[in-house]
């Protein structure tokens, strides 16, 4: 029998990685390197995450990540038995510990068995999930917009980053082919007014079906304002999305409560862009979607709507776009609006999650 401990950042080739669409996974020979099981005990250590805000994250963190429409799950528990690598457990804490952190913000540490006698013998065993608890990486459990790097804070989702992490324990690789999060994962989260959430997204919830199968009752679509921007290294790079003129040329920006605006001007067209996820069971046909101006951050249906679009998004792709629009002819000048989005504003799809429908993008009118 034999063991392997593999670091989620830095493989070395011990496992290939088979790539099936965007998303890769690892195995051995010619199987996936899966848990058993589809549901997985979770020991998260309570000297790390106290009771409290701390254990409320990380709390948050495994709702958040088991919102996917794979069979795939973990069952959390918070309690003060001794943690560490290698203990036949799965479980998640902070550390200082240099030489296993070894530079990053969090790592994966996996311990799987493979090996063939009278037939081949492949799987996951444990997952060890390490955030660095040192300085520079400042950590944060709110949900809160403003807290967060990317918007006006300067802390890191514990939220996003363990995601990415607990991915590994689904022995998801990195991707750096398309918008996921395998990727920048503190650059893959959904915001609308003041609430930035983490998500699993499109291509994580198709790896985790191909792996352990779909529940079929499940289904969710959702929309941001983030998108690819290309690879780096193993990680896909994202960046906000953009609004252009009616030629895709750009436009001068502004700054708007602290984000990125775009000047437009009344009447101007322009095209506005958004990336659209489909991260339920099924394909869905025929999404209405609806364009609006709103007075601030927050878009719902009560805002002014103009313009829509039908989708029909598969759970095969991540899709960025742009459509087309005209600025209403009587904003006032001098000042901010936000140029928002609803996907399925009908309602028209029994969702599990109905929180991630709806986005923005700043506009500033001359």
């Amino acid at each position: 029998m034999t063991k392997i401990f593999a670091i989620a950042l830095a493989l070395a080739g011990l496992a290939a990685a088979a790539p099936a669409g965007a998303y890769s996974y690892k195995q051995c020979l010619g199987h996936p390197i899966r848990f058993d099981s589809t549901t997985i005990g979770l020991q998260a250590s309570a000297t790390s995450f106290p009771a409290g805000y701390w254990a409320n994250g990380i709390t948050d963190t495994v709702n958040k990540f088991n919102r996917n429409p794979s069979n795939f799950r973990y069952s959390l528990a918070i309690n003060n038995d001794g943690v560490g690598r290698g203990n036949g457990q799965t479980e998640i804490w902070g550390s200082t510990d240099t030489s296993a952190l070894q530079g990053a913000p969090a790592i994966a540490y996996q311990n799987w068995t493979c090996y063939w006698f009278f037939g081949d013998h492949v799987h996951m065993d444990e997952v060890d999930v390490l955030f660095d608890y040192r300085s520079p990486f400042q950590w944060t459990a709110d949900t809160v917009k403003s807290s967060i790097i990317r918007y006006t804070g300067s802390g890191r989702e514990i939220q996003t980053t363990g995601a990415h992490e607990l991915g590994h324990g689904a022995i998801l690789n990195h991707v750096n082919t398309e918008y996921n999060i395998m990727g920048t994962d503190f650059e893959h989260i959904h915001v609308n007014g003041s609430t930035a959430t983490a998500y699993t997204g499109e291509d994580a919830a198709d790896g985790m079906i191909f792996l352990y199968g779909a529940r079929s009752n499940y289904e969710d679509v959702g929309v941001v304002h983030w998108k690819y921007a290309g690879a780096n290294g193993q990680y896909s790079d994202h960046t906000k999305t953009v609004i252009t003129n009616s030629s895709g040329g750009g436009l001068a920006t502004h700054d708007v409560n602290g984000e990125t605006g775009f000047q437009v001007s009344p009447g101007q067209v322009v095209r506005a862009e958004f990336t659209y996820e489909n991260m339920g069971a099924h394909f869905q046909a025929g999404l209405v979607t609806g364009y609006y101006i709103s007075t601030n951050d927050l878009i719902t249906t009560f805002d002014r709507r103009i313009g829509g679009a039908i989708w029909n998004l598969a759970r095969d792709n991540v899709l960025t776009t742009s459509v087309t629009l005209t600025i209403p002819a009587d904003l006032q000048h001098g000042r901010a609006y936000w140029l928002g989005v609803i996907i399925d504003e009908n309602n028209a799809v029994a969702e599990a999650v109905e929180t991630n429908n709806a986005t923005y993008i700043p506009i500033w009118v001359n």
